[in-house]
């Protein structure tokens, strides 16, 4: 079967996790529970005020925009 069939997921693993050191953790449940499931890549990112604004856009003006931004 080809890739172009496939459907595709974005996970995004928040920074308490990391810290937490969840990471390992939450990739194995994935898996366990969508055997289907295939990792194609991963990725550490810094996420910066400026991209947490754009990600979490439609929150803003909520109050927990703020905790979200942190």
């Amino acid at each position: 079967m080809s890739e172009q069939g496939l459907e595709q997921t974005l996970v995004l693993i928040k920074p308490d996790a990391m810290k937490n050191s969840l990471t390992g953790y939450v990739l194995s449940l994935l898996s366990e529970f969508h055997s289907g499931l295939r990792f194609s890549a991963a990725k550490i990112v810094h996420v910066d005020k400026m991209l947490a604004e754009e990600h979490y856009a439609e929150h803003q003006g909520k109050i927990f925009y703020p905790s979200l931004l942190e």
